[in-house]
C-alpha cells in the first residue's frame, strides 16, 4: 500500500503538469489562428480617397495605405451584387449565375448557389466565430441564402441593394418596405438613428464576446456609406464646406464619417489586444457612381483620371480601392507602405486572406477561379495573373469586357449606360472622345491607361484573339447565364408586415 501510495502521489502532479500543457497548447493553436476583418466599402471611387488625390478628408485611410498593401491593378465588377459574390466565393460571378447587370433587385430570387461556399462557412469550419454588418445583397428570397444561412453567427444589416441611412425603407417604384435585421427579426430598435452608428455597436459586441470566448473572429463590415441615398449624417466635417455642388458635399461628410469609423474600428481592435494578431482587407465592391443625372442611380464619386464609373465597363466602373494590412504577427513590416502591380481580381481575395491566415491546404479543395497573390507579395515575384474576365454575359456577345495583360477589350454597351470623366475640383464632367466604333473597344492600358483611344480598327488580330478568350470562359464547365431575376409576387411586403423578408418556404 505504501508502494503504491507513494506512486499515486508521483503521478497526480505528472498528471495535473500534461494536462495543463495540454490546454496551453490547445490554447496556443487558438490565439495563432489571426483575426480577420473583411471591410467593403460600398460605391467607393477611384479618387474619393485622399491617397488618390481626393478632395475628400479621409486621414485614417491616407496613414493606413502608408502601413498596407495597395493592390494597384486590382479589377471588380461593375455594380455591387456581382463583385460581392467574388468577394464571398472567390469564384467568378459568371461561374455562378451571379453577373446581372442590375444587380439583385427587390423581390428577386436569385442567389448565391447553395452549393458554392461562402467564406463565412469555411471560417467557421477551420474554428472562427463569424460575424457580419451591413450589406448582404448576395440573395434573401429564402432564409438559407441570407447570412445566416451562409455561414454568419451574428448578422446586423439590410438584406436588399440600398436603404434609407436612417428610417432603414428601401423603395422598389411604388413600392416600400423595411429592411433591418438582427440575425433573423426585423430589429425596429434603432430606427431614426443613423446606420453606422449601429454597425459600430453590433460589431463591437459581436467582437467583444469573441475575444472573451477565447476564439477566432472573422467580421465581415460591409459599409453602407457612400452608396445612395445622399443623406446628411449626424456630424459634418470643416473640411467639406468647400466641396461643391451641394451633393458631392454631403457625400464628401458621408465619406468623412465613414474614415473616422474605420479609425474607431481599428482602435477597438488595438484596444481589446488583438491587432497585432489581425489581418484586414479593405476593398470597394464597384468603381464611384458619378453626378451623371439628378434622378437614381447619379451619385456625386469620382474616378478621376479613370473613365467613367459604376455600371460601366471602362476604368473608372471597374478598377477598385484595394488595401491588406495587419499586425505585426502576421503582416510581415518589408510589405508595408507597398504598392502591388500584379494584376488581380476581386476573386483573388478569398484565396490570398486563406493563404495569408495559414490555411493554404485547403484553398485547393475549394476550387477557386481566383488566385492567392500572397507568395507574390511577401517575395517580391509577378502576379499569378496575366488575364482578368472583367464580365461576360450573354455569351459573351454584350457588356463584356477582358483584361490580357495590356490589352482591355469591351464588347456591345448598355442602352443608357453613361460615359465621360469626372474631374475632383472644380467638380465637372468632360465628354469622352467621340467614338463611332463604340460596340468594340479595345485600349492599350500601359499607353492609354484613361482609354482615350480606342484601337480595335487597327488591331483586328488582337480584337479576335481576345474575344477567343472571352468564347473559352463561356465554353468552360461552369459558365453559367444570369440567373432569374425578376420581382416575385410574394415578395411584396404588405405581405410581411410591412418588410423585405425572405418570402420562400
Amino acid at each position: 500500500l505504501a508502494t503504491v501510495s507513494v506512486l499515486y502521489c508521483l503521478l497526480i502532479p505528472m498528471i495535473m503538469m500534461f494536462t495543463l500543457l495540454t490546454l496551453s497548447l490547445s490554447t496556443t493553436v487558438v490565439s495563432n489562428q489571426p483575426h480577420i476583418l473583411y471591410m467593403v466599402v460600398d460605391d467607393l471611387g477611384w479618387t474619393d480617397v485622399g491617397f488618390h488625390g481626393s478632395n475628400f478628408p479621409t486621414p485614417v485611410l491616407d496613414k493606413l495605405v502608408t502601413e498596407s498593401v495597395e493592390m494597384s491593378k486590382y479589377y471588380v465588377q461593375p455594380s455591387c451584387s456581382p463583385t460581392r459574390s467574388s468577394l464571398m466565393t472567390g469564384r467568378y460571378p459568371f461561374n455562378m449565375g451571379m453577373q446581372h447587370l442590375t444587380t439583385i433587385i427587390p423581390g428577386s430570387t436569385a442567389h448565391i448557389p447553395l452549393d458554392v461556399k461562402t467564406i463565412a462557412e469555411v471560417m467557421k469550419e477551420q474554428g472562427y466565430e463569424t460575424h457580419m454588418v451591413g450589406k448582404w445583397h448576395l440573395g434573401y428570397a429564402s432564409w438559407k441564402y441570407t447570412p445566416i444561412g451562409r455561414g454568419f453567427d451574428t448578422f446586423t444589416g439590410y438584406l436588399g441593394g440600398m436603404i434609407d441611412y436612417y428610417n432603414r425603407t428601401m423603395n422598389a417604384g411604388d413600392i416600400v418596405g423595411y429592411d433591418f435585421w438582427h440575425n433573423t427579426a426585423a430589429d425596429y430598435t434603432h430606427d431614426g438613428s443613423y446606420t453606422l452608428t449601429d454597425y459600430m455597436t453590433d460589431s463591437e459586441a459581436a467582437l467583444r464576446k469573441t475575444v472573451a470566448a477565447g476564439k477566432p473572429s472573422f467580421l465581415y463590415f460591409a459599409h453602407q456609406n457612400i452608396h445612395i441615398p445622399i443623406d446628411v449624417p449626424p456630424t459634418t466635417s470643416p473640411k467639406c464646406e468647400s466641396v461643391s455642388p451641394d451633393r458631392r458635399k454631403t457625400l464628401c461628410d458621408m465619406m468623412s464619417v465613414l474614415d473616422s469609423a474605420i479609425g474607431e474600428t481599428l482602435q477597438l481592435y488595438k484596444d481589446l489586444g488583438i491587432w497585432n494578431n489581425t489581418l484586414m482587407i479593405i476593398t470597394t465592391d464597384n468603381g464611384g457612381m458619378t453626378y451623371y443625372q439628378d434622378a437614381f442611380p447619379g451619385s456625386a464619386s469620382s474616378n478621376w483620371p479613370l473613365r467613367a464609373g459604376k455600371t460601366t465597363l471602362f476604368e473608372g466602373g471597374v478598377k477598385g480601392v484595394c488595401l491588406l494590412t495587419g499586425g505585426d504577427n502576421v503582416f510581415p513590416s518589408n510589405i508595408r507602405n507597398l504598392k502591388y502591380f500584379g494584376m488581380a481580381h476581386a476573386a483573388d481575395l478569398m484565396p490570398t486572406i486563406l493563404t495569408a491566415a495559414g490555411m493554404s491546404d485547403i484553398v485547393p479543395s475549394l476550387e477557386f477561379d481566383g488566385v492567392s497573390h500572397w507568395e507574390s507579395i511577401t517575395k517580391n515575384l509577378t502576379s499569378p495573373r496575366s488575364e482578368v474576365p472583367v464580365n461576360i454575359v450573354y455569351s459573351g456577345l454584350n457588356y463584356t469586357s477582358i483584361i490580357n495583360n495590356d490589352m482591355k477589350l469591351i464588347v456591345g454597351k448598355v442602352q443608357g449606360a453613361y460615359d465621360g470623366y469626372w474631374t475632383v475640383s472644380p467638380y465637372k464632367e468632360i465628354p469622352a472622345p467621340f467614338d463611332p466604333h463604340n460596340t468594340t473597344r479595345l485600349f492599350n492600358l500601359s499607353a492609354d491607361p484613361n482609354e482615350y483611344h480606342n484601337i480595335a480598327e487597327s488591331h483586328p488580330e488582337i480584337v479576335e484573339f481576345l474575344k477567343q478568350r472571352i468564347e473559352s470562359y463561356v465554353k468552360g464547365k461552369r459558365y453559367s447565364e444570369p440567373t432569374e431575376n425578376t420581382f416575385h409576387p410574394l415578395a411584396v411586403p404588405e405581405l410581411h408586415n410591412g418588410t423585405w423578408a425572405p418570402f420562400l418556404h
